[in-house]
C-alpha cells in the first residue's frame, strides 16, 4: 500500500504539468446530464414526461487504495414547458487525495420547438458557476522531500459551459457541450516555487436511442448511448452503453469504455436499478435507485488499483 501511496503522490504532482482529463467520469451518465451539458434534459424527462428532477450520486474510484478519487454530486432540473425553458442546478465536491474541488452551479437553457407531427426540439444552454480548488500539499509524499511545497490553499475560481442538446420524444437525443469553456489556470504559490493546474476546455459528445422491446409491453425499451470526451493533449475516451428497462420495476445495463492513446484501455460496466413509483403508491413521480461497477481490463495497474462503484439515488415528478 505504499508504493501505491507513493504512485499517487507522483501522479498528483504530475497533475500540476500534464494535459488530461480533470472532469469527473459518470458510469450511469444518464442521469447527471446536467452536469455534463446545461442544454441537456433528463430522460425522466424525454421518456416519463416528468419535468422536476432531485437527485445525489456518489462514485468512488481504485478500491483497493486509500484516498482514491471520490465524487459527490447534488443536482436539480425544473423542466417549464409553458415558457420553454429548462433551470437546473447542481453541486459537485470531487477528491484524490490531498487536492480537491466543489463546485456551485446553475444551468438555464430555452427550448426551440422544432414542430411536426412528433415532439422534437432543439435546447440550447448555458452554466455558470463557481469552483474552490483545495490543495494540500504540504502532506503529499513526494519523491524528492526537500522540495516538498510547504502550503495549505484554496482558491475560488468562476467556471462556465455551454451546450446544445437535439431530442425527439421516445426516439433519440443528440448533444454537444463544452465544460470549462475559458479554461482558466489554478496557481498555488509557495515559498519554493510556483504550482500551476492548467484547466483545459473540454469536449463532452453524447446521443441516443430507443428501441421497443420485444416484450411487447409500454413499460419495456432498450437505450443504446455513448458518451465521447475530449481534452486537447489527452487521448480521446469513449463510453457505450446499452440498458434494458425489462419492467416498469427493474432495469440492468452493460458498457464499455474505451480511451485512444498510445496504448488502449478500457473497463467494462454493470448496471443495474429499481423505478419506483405507482408501486409504492406515488401517484405523481417516481423514485430511481441506480448501481454500478467498473472493472478496468487492460490497464497494468488495474489489479492494484482495482475498479470503481457508482450509486445514483433520483426523484423525479410533474405538475
Amino acid at each position: 500500500m505504499k508504493i501505491q501511496h507513493l504512485f499517487i503522490g507522483i501522479l498528483l504532482f504530475s497533475a500540476v504539468q500534464l494535459s488530461a482529463q480533470q472532469l469527473p467520469n459518470f458510469t450511469i451518465y444518464r442521469d447527471q446530464w446536467n452536469v455534463i451539458n446545461p442544454a441537456a434534459l433528463s430522460n425522466n424527462y424525454i421518456i416519463n414526461e416528468l419535468n422536476f428532477t432531485v437527485g445525489g450520486a456518489y462514485r468512488r474510484n481504485w478500491l483497493n487504495v486509500n484516498d482514491a478519487p471520490e465524487t459527490q454530486i447534488l443536482n436539480f432540473e425544473m423542466v417549464l414547458e409553458d415558457r420553454n425553458a429548462v433551470f437546473g442546478a447542481h453541486v459537485i465536491n470531487d477528491r484524490t487525495g490531498k487536492l480537491g474541488q466543489t463546485g456551485f452551479y446553475g444551468n438555464y437553457a430555452y427550448i426551440l420547438d422544432m414542430g411536426g407531427r412528433t415532439d422534437r426540439a432543439l435546447v440550447i444552454g448555458l452554466g455558470a458557476g463557481l469552483v474552490q480548488y483545495g490543495a494540500k500539499l504540504s502532506e503529499i509524499d513526494f519523491p524528492d522531500l526537500a522540495n516538498r511545497p510547504g502550503i495549505d490553499d484554496n482558491l475560488m475560481y468562476p467556471d462556465f459551459s455551454l451546450g446544445a442538446f437535439f431530442y425527439e420524444e421516445d426516439e433519440y437525443y443528440l448533444g454537444v457541450s463544452i465544460p470549462q469553456v475559458f479554461g482558466l489556470d489554478t496557481r498555488f504559490v509557495a515559498e519554493n516555487g510556483r504550482y500551476d493546474v492548467k484547466r483545459l476546455p473540454h469536449v463532452y459528445a453524447v446521443a441516443g436511442k430507443y428501441i421497443n422491446s420485444f416484450l411487447g409491453n409500454s413499460t419495456s425499451f432498450f437505450e443504446v448511448s455513448g458518451w465521447a470526451r475530449y481534452v486537447p493533449n489527452a487521448p480521446l475516451s469513449l463510453d457505450i452503453n446499452g440498458r434494458w428497462q425489462i419492467s416498469e420495476l427493474y432495469w440492468a445495463g452493460l458498457g464499455l469504455g474505451t480511451a485512444f492513446g498510445q496504448k488502449l484501455s478500457g473497463s467494462a460496466r454493470l448496471e443495474t436499478g429499481f423505478v419506483l413509483g405507482e408501486q409504492v403508491r406515488i401517484e405523481n413521480g417516481q423514485f430511481k435507485i441506480g448501481l454500478a461497477y467498473d472493472q478496468p481490463l487492460v490497464s497494468p495497474l488495474s489489479r492494484y488499483f482495482g475498479g470503481a462503484f457508482e450509486v445514483h439515488l433520483l426523484y423525479s415528478w410533474w405538475k
